[in-house]
């Protein structure tokens, strides 16, 4: 008795699924509410997407202002170096890049980290002495290594 019984429930689903197919072509009709929740969600989503737009540009402009201006001169380098890494990774074996490219970037950036860069000709010259003096503190010492 219990294999017919789940013979006519599959059956039933069966049918059930087959009506629901034809309501497929029959537009969708949301409420108003359901409505503004769909494009709170969308403009949600679309938020997300630009704000990761932004964080790229914004180390982008970070490391070209820290580099360009010898402020902060490690911390632009470590950011440099990242997205640097960042590049080699999605882009050295594309076809048409020349891999070197990349590499030579990671290279470049990982000097900048290694010396003293901003202290000739950079706001680092002016600044470093002034952490220095206050090396007491935490985030003095920190700060003083970025420069």
């Amino acid at each position: 008795m219990s294999i017919s019984a789940s013979a006519r429930d599959r059956k039933r689903v069966a049918i059930t699924g087959a009506n629901e197919s034809g309501a497929a072509t029959t537009p969708i009709t949301l409420s108003e509410r359901s409505m503004t929740g769909l494009a709170l969600i969308r403009i949600f989503v679309s938020y997300l997407f630009f704000q990761q737009l932004f964080c790229v540009w914004t180390a982008e402009l970070l490391v070209s202002i820290s580099l360009l201006f010898g402020l902060f001169t490690r911390l632009g380098a470590i950011l440099a170096t990242i997205l640097s890494l960042q590049l080699y990774v999605g882009l050295a074996y594309a076809p048409g890049e020349w891999i070197w490219t990349y590499g030579m970037l990671v290279l470049l950036a990982l000097v900048l980290v290694a010396v003293p860069a901003g202290r000739r000709l950079g706001a680092d010259q002016w600044l470093a002495p002034r952490l220095q003096a206050a090396g007491q503190h935490r985030l003095a010492r920190i700060a003083s290594w970025l420069v």
